[in-house]
């Protein structure tokens, strides 16, 4: 017999809490759950490169480089940590307790993470707007003899509506404000609260709803130059942290603390390739957490059909590809996330790919924003066989 997913993790979190101690000490992974996959695949070093819809989610200050009116039709992600991750949760699906019981111990000191998503989005010069459906779960077991379960499962779907404003020449500004409905939870269940728990009870913590609103205030300075320019860029996200109202009575939704992130990026051009390297430092405003772990890196290579991508993200490498068809692209990528408590202890590698389909107009855009290959700030697209901008327009 099979059952959803969502009841297998149920029955995940169900089988490790039974012998969970209440002091057990939980792992605080960092990863941005609305990261575009093309800054995966670069180390997730994106504050100052975003210069489309993902400025969204990275900078809206990044709106002001947008060319042209861009529509994103759609787009659709999936992802997993581990190649064997989806056998590894199938085998929660068996109907005897004796099988389920064998997948559980297989999982003990394994980790699963299952990400997914889609979004819609528009975007011209200063302005944009998206509607996405963004998931991201993971459950990770540890010690086979008093096992340390940590569960998070959080899907948000919500709007964002960003503006971003020329201060002079070189300096913008931009602020986005966004309506997410919530539902999940992070769960550090001990033996005590789980013993008169029942699966239909775990199963609503893990889908109760809330609502909330959140704001992001960013900055560029972009500096152009013959066959190269640059971007420095601090950005608010979260500003004063985003937390989300329920009607369950009793019921708390995980919410978002605000963080300061700063980056900066360069941009070669040549006729044939444009070479982007960026840094980002993200959370400078938690001190709990190690610098190293703070700090991402990585560079894209930007060829007429290809980008091919590579850096770090909490110490661990990234790998990242993306195929531009026309009307449609491909992206994929490879990251590691820390889920111990100082950088090298526990990774999980985790994989993901997502497919789009763009269409895009015009190469007009705000006056001193303008790309190419002569005075383009970083994070811009070359131009498209298709005429214009590049559909992609460098997410």
């Amino acid at each position: 017999m099979r059952v959803p997913l969502s009841q297998a993790l149920v029955a995940l979190v169900i089988m490790g809490c039974s012998c969970l101690p209440a002091e057990a000490e939980l792992a605080t992974p960092l990863a941005t759950r609305d990261a575009s996959v093309r800054a995966l695949g670069m180390g997730d070093a994106f504050t100052a490169l975003s210069a489309d819809d993902s400025a969204l989610f990275y900078n809206p200050a990044g709106l002001v480089r947008v060319r042209g009116l861009n529509l994103k039709i759609f787009s659709l992600r999936a992802g997993l940590s581990g190649l064997s991750a989806y056998s590894k949760l199938t085998g929660l699906t068996s109907g005897s307790s004796s099988g389920l019981a064998d997948a559980i111990e297989e999982l003990y000191g394994e980790h699963v993470s299952i990400l997914g998503g889609g979004e819609v989005a528009f975007t011209a010069p200063m302005l944009g707007f998206a509607v996405y459906d963004h998931l991201e779960t993971l459950v990770h077991i540890n010690n086979p003899v008093y096992p340390d379960v940590y569960t998070s499962v959080i899907n948000d779907y919500g709007y964002v509506m960003g503006l971003g404003v020329p201060l002079g020449p070189f300096l913008h500004a931009g602020m986005n404000f966004r309506y997410v409905k919530r539902t999940g939870t992070r769960m550090p269940l001990g033996a005590g609260a789980i013993a008169d728990l029942n699966s239909d009870e775990l199963y609503g913590r893990v889908t109760r709803w809330g609502k909330g609103y959140g704001a992001d205030l960013g900055l560029s300075l972009n500096l152009p130059a013959p066959f190269f320019s640059a971007t420095v860029s601090a950005v608010w996200k979260n500003m004063g942290r985003m937390s989300f109202r329920t009607d369950t009575v009793g019921a708390e939704i995980p919410f978002e603390e605000n963080e300061i992130n700063i980056g900066a990026a360069l941009r070669f051009d040549t006729p044939v390739v444009s070479v982007s390297p960026a840094v980002d430092v993200r959370r400078l405003n938690d001190p709990s957490i190690q610098l190293i772990r703070k700090i991402n890196f990585g560079v894209e290579v930007d060829l007429p059909l290809l980008d091919i991508r590579g850096g770090f993200h909490e110490g661990y490498y990234t790998y990242g590809l993306g195929v531009n068809l026309g009307l449609f692209r491909v992206d994929a990528a490879t990251y590691g996330v820390e889920l111990g408590d100082y950088p090298g202890q526990i990774e999980d590698r985790r994989y993901v790919l997502e497919f789009a389909m763009e269409i895009g107009v015009g190469g007009f855009g705000v006056s001193g924003a303008s790309s190419g290959s002569s005075g383009g700030t970083a994070g811009q697209s070359s131009k498209s066989i298709w005429g214009g901008q590049r559909l992609k327009q460098r997410r």
